[in-house]
């Protein structure tokens, strides 16, 4: 595709530093060269050279660098500026260049979008650069290095074979329904389809964790030790800690980073019947929290013999959510003479025995986040998929799923075909190949201009 207007753009933080870049793309980049450099370039060879101004005085010193369509990230000319990182000699040789036609600001993430739009990435591959620019931990790093590299994308490829290899065969059967058809092997490749699907939503879920972090919520009682247990995993004094129960009513955030994962830990206020208005707002938020969370942190004092029973434990474990899991912790053993330790009920979930005031056994809190993110540091191959990606994969296998019955309940093959298609084309957004405008300046104008 070829645009009319050339685009330039700092690519690098404002603000002063050892090098500032200046990136410029499209068909004025020749002129540009000549009135700005004045020198014969090499595609793809570093030019020591002088900067120059629109009269040609001299601005900067610096490397420019080159490289021709379609050779380029954008797949048109492209032009470097790697000079001082002053900001104010960015801005005069930014402002010279302005001065000639058809040359403008980029708006944010337009190189990308030209990038896309040439055909040089697909949408996964753009989505995934604004990921490894915003990523929050060094897993989500690789992770969306492995998307930029096509490792999502060539999965969801893979799948759109299938589905137009079962949508030819099903339309050949409703055009000529008098040839034999194989209905067994349409039945099997549905299913294998299907749970191509599946597993590929199962790894885009833990994906998505990876994105926003783990979020960790500790939840239980007033007066349990909740706050104090906060402000010993920050590393800092952030939550305030009183013997007056319902201390905190807000709830309190911090990021903590375990094994290259983020976990954002939450603490709430403590759970029971109150008549304060103010505190039972607090209740109200710490339960949408616990709803939201990946691993709830279940804080009871184990003084408290009588409000801890089995009843209450198995009642916090059915009202977990799908991919939900939590961890009870037996606060303050310090004061019946316990000993730390860990154990397992129902066969998953721990029981850590601990007392963070006197610091026994928080060691075995360390490792049990450890753990936790653990899981996520050894899921091999995993890519960053955004929660757009999850929802039309959902919405592709459904579309599947509900042609099946159709056809298996109904034999509605007519029908079959139409879920075959809809499912692919949630799948086609997902890649770019069927996107509508909106979608598309939703998703560029969350990069940085530059990009």
């Amino acid at each position: 595709m070829k645009f009319y207007e050339t685009i330039i753009a700092p690519a690098t933080a404002f603000g002063q530093s050892g090098i500032g870049i200046i990136r410029i793309s499209g068909s004025s980049v020749a002129q540009i060269i000549k009135k700005f450099l004045n020198i014969s370039m090499k595609e793809r060879f570093a030019h020591y050279t002088s900067f120059l101004d629109i009269n040609g005085n001299i601005i900067d010193y610096g490397i420019a660098l080159f490289f021709s369509a379609p050779r380029s990230f954008t797949g048109e000319d492209i032009l470097e500026f790697h000079g001082h990182g002053n900001p104010i000699l960015l801005d005069l040789l930014i402002e010279n260049i302005l001065l000639l036609k058809n040359v403008r600001i980029a708006r944010p993430g337009e190189f990308t979008e030209r990038a896309f739009l040439n055909k040089k990435i697909d949408l996964i591959q753009a989505e995934a650069i604004g990921d490894i620019i915003s990523a929050q931990s060094k897993l989500a790093v690789k992770s969306a290095l492995r998307s930029l590299s096509g490792t999502f994308s060539k999965k969801i490829c893979i799948i759109i074979d299938y589905l137009k290899n079962l949508y030819s065969r099903i339309e050949a059967i409703i055009n000529f329904p008098d040839e034999i058809s194989n209905f067994f092997d349409i039945k099997n490749n549905l299913s294998k389809t299907i749970k191509l699907l599946k597993d590929l939503i199962y790894i885009a879920k833990k994906s998505n964790v990876l994105q926003k972090g783990i979020k960790i919520v500790i939840a239980g009682p007033p007066n349990v030790g909740k706050s104090s247990l906060f402000n010993y995993l920050s590393d800092q004094k952030i939550s305030i800690v009183t013997n007056v129960p319902g201390t905190t009513r807000d709830v309190m955030h911090n990021s903590i980073y375990i094994n290259g994962v983020s976990c954002e830990l939450l603490d709430t206020a403590g759970l029971c019947k109150s008549n304060n208005t103010v505190e039972r707002i607090g209740i109200k938020l710490a339960k949408k929290n616990i709803l939201d969370c990946d691993h709830i942190f279940f804080v009871l004092d184990i003084t408290n013999n009588n409000k801890i029973n089995n009843h209450m434990i198995l009642n916090s474990i059915y009202k977990l959510q799908k991919n939900q899991n939590i961890t009870f912790i037996f606060n303050k053993i310090d004061l019946v003479n316990q000993i730390p330790r860990v154990d397992i009920i129902h066969k998953k979930f721990s029981c850590l025995y601990l007392s963070v005031k006197k610091r026994i056994g928080v060691n075995l809190l360390t490792s049990k986040i450890q753990e936790i993110s653990r899981i996520l540091n050894n899921a091999e191959g995993i890519f960053l998929a955004r929660r757009r990606h999850l929802v039309e994969l959902e919405k592709s296998v459904n579309y599947l799923i509900i042609g099946k019955k159709d056809w298996l309940e109904n034999d509605n093959i007519e029908l079959l075909s139409d879920n075959i298609r809809l499912s692919m084309q949630s799948l086609f957004m997902i890649t770019g190949h069927f996107s509508n405008d909106d979608l598309l300046n939703k998703i560029f104008s969350e990069f940085c201009i530059g990009k």
